[in-house]
């Protein structure tokens, strides 16, 4: 496995994420535009919401994310960044949030916290607002990683019981990361959280 230096300069300079774009896009009309970016790496897609306008908690436990997040946001970008250098499988609650953002960080949740954790998302999405993230698939090169966690599809239709599907995509194609070969295993997710109204009709 990579080590998180190598991929904070993999990653430093890549391109905004249309799986990120395609949510906000789902909720332009959430207010207020609060977001989280759980496990926010190089600080690009948290640089990405700040410019769609909106203001985002970036949490990482690891310094060094956090510092890159920081240094990433111009002076005027810094006013709507709060970054947080913390342990997102250990906080007691996340607050309340238009939009929750995971990229490749969930499976890096002790399988043990799992659960708490996607209970910590779920009660801090205000109705109407998304989730939008990425899930490991059990043919996952590295699923052998038992303090890793790994969901089949069907693992994750469980997991957003309950909230309105908008996307759920399986992809899997081989990669080299770090002169690695690695079978990518990977569900591409985007949820929202139904309005009460709609929560009592169903």
């Amino acid at each position: 496995m990579t080590s998180w230096n190598a991929f904070y300069e993999r990653t430093d300079k890549r391109a905004p994420s249309p799986l990120l774009n395609y949510a906000i896009d789902h909720v332009r009309d959430q207010y207020p535009r609060h977001a989280v970016d759980l496990g926010c790496g190089a600080g690009n897609e948290a640089w990405q919401l700040i410019q769609a306008g909106w203001h985002v908690l970036a949490i990482d436990k690891e310094p060094e994310a956090i510092a890159r997040t920081i240094r990433k946001c111009s002076l005027s970008d810094a006013r709507m960044l709060d970054a947080k250098v913390a342990d997102f499988e250990h906080l007691t609650e996340l607050p309340a949030s238009n939009l929750i953002h995971a990229g490749l960080s969930l499976p890096f949740c002790h399988p043990g916290r799992f659960d708490y954790l996607w209970s910590q998302v779920r009660d801090a999405l205000l109705p109407g607002g998304v989730f939008v993230g990425h899930f490991f698939g059990l043919r996952h090169s590295w699923a052998s990683q038992v303090q890793m966690s790994f969901q089949s599809m069907e693992d994750v239709r469980r997991l957003s019981e309950g909230l309105e599907v908008i996307l759920l995509r399986e992809t899997e194609s081989p990669m080299i990361i770090d002169s690695e070969s690695v079978n990518w295993h990977r569900i591409d997710v985007i949820v929202r959280k139904v309005h009460s109204a709609k929560a009592d009709q169903a």
